[in-house]
């Protein structure tokens, strides 16, 4: 039997190249800019950016949803990841470098909410069979995280040679050559797009309105929580809180993203055990418990552990929750959905990293990890509590 086509080996392949350039640059951009003489504050805003950057792009995909077909939209994305590399490597400029972190799509955690994954996600079900719609989420999200943990090795490496400006330079310059490579990579997907695909959220019968709402309204009270605790927020953390360098931050990220990817590869197992929607809760609960420890002992070994513990269940909801969507949309609603979903989850998220650097900036560590922590126990219960009933 055949499981997969083509088209999904070409969308392992962006995802893979796209997420290995984002775990370097998610953790070296708030290095690099604190080593340009940024305050907490414009770090915070800085990263306010990229994830405002995510939410426009996912608005031009909603808006223009039945007009731009998919392989065309994938290409344009991938050009702006490109020119924004380029952007600030030519250029030390801070309004430069805000306008190429705008257009960049960088994702700024192993995980995405932009529009290359709105797209990805919502298309994953028609290049596979449907018998292997879940363990395909599991191999999509596992490589993910398995090359963002390269990136956050890789992004040690301006420590070895001493932090200079082309240290850190010379990685966009390879995000900008990495943006290229995608877009020739999705001009050759093979994916005949279907007319259903492109129904407008207006077009969505009465039920499925109904759980466009409160899922969004639910996935966004996550991703407000998710604001406070992005990647980049973390590695800032430890550095300003254990004074850190990009040489431990490296491989402590690196780890982080590797525990995560084998918990990802269990998750799809243990989801066919209890259904997508306890795998979720369950794993999440026990991740968020984790988070709310690690800023609670002043030791750097005990908060490394409480990440460590906190990675091992808690992206287990991410290929769980893109199966959760199978289960209650229609297909011909999924990549529509995916759109306004992860665009209100980047809006719910924006707050976060502003009022992390004010925070930070008065050395209030705690915050960021509790208001993250206690924020996402609620969004745990509350879906819980209102899909119980409705799926497997």
């Amino acid at each position: 039997m055949v499981y997969m086509n083509s088209g999904f080996a070409r969308i392992l392949i962006s995802k893979s190249l796209r997420v290995f350039l984002s775990g370097i640059i998610a953790i070296i951009t708030p290095i690099y800019l604190k080593y340009l003489g940024l305050t907490p504050f414009l770090i915070g805003i800085s990263i306010f950016i990229i994830v405002l950057g995510n939410v426009v792009t996912n608005l031009i995909l909603t808006w223009f949803r039945n007009k731009i077909n998919i392989k065309t939209y994938l290409m344009i994305i991938s050009l702006l990841f490109s020119i924004a590399g380029f952007m600030i490597f030519f250029s030390t400029q801070l309004y430069i470098i805000f306008i190429a972190l705008f257009l960049g799509n960088i994702s700024t955690s192993g995980t995405e909410t932009g529009p290359f994954q709105s797209i990805e996600t919502g298309i994953l079900p028609e290049l596979v069979n449907k018998n292997f719609i879940n363990r395909a989420y599991g191999i999509y999200n596992f490589l993910g995280y398995a090359l963002s943990s390269l990136g956050s090795l890789t992004s040690s490496i301006p420590s070895y040679l001493g932090e200079s400006l082309f240290s850190f330079k010379i990685f966009y310059l390879i995000y900008g050559i990495g943006g290229l490579v995608m877009l020739i990579n999705y001009s050759m997907l093979n994916f005949k797009e279907e007319p259903s695909l492109r129904i407008p959220i207006k077009k969505f019968d009465k039920n499925a309105k109904k759980d466009l709402y409160l899922i969004t309204t639910l996935f966004s009270l996550d991703a407000l929580g998710g604001g406070f605790i992005l990647q980049s927020i973390i590695a800032y953390w430890f550095n300003l809180r254990y004074n850190v360098s990009l040489k431990i931050l490296g491989p402590l990220f690196m780890a982080v993203n590797i525990i995560t990817a084998m918990s990802i590869l269990l998750a799809p197992l243990i989801a066919e055990k209890l259904g997508n929607l306890r795998t979720m809760v369950i794993t999440h609960l026990i991740s968020n418990f984790f988070l709310i420890m690690i800023p609670v002992f002043p030791s750097f070994w005990l908060s490394v552990l409480f990440l460590l513990l906190r990675q091992s269940t808690s992206q287990m909801d991410v290929p769980t929750r893109q199966a959760f969507i199978v289960e209650i949309f229609k297909k011909e609603y999924r990549v529509s959905f995916n759109a306004i979903s992860n665009t209100f989850r980047s809006l719910a998220s924006l707050a976060g990293s502003p009022i992390d650097g004010i925070a930070l900036g008065y050395s209030l560590f705690t915050f960021p990890l509790f208001s993250g922590g206690f924020i996402k126990i609620i969004y745990d219960l509350a879906i819980f509590y209102y899909y119980h009933n409705r799926v497997k």
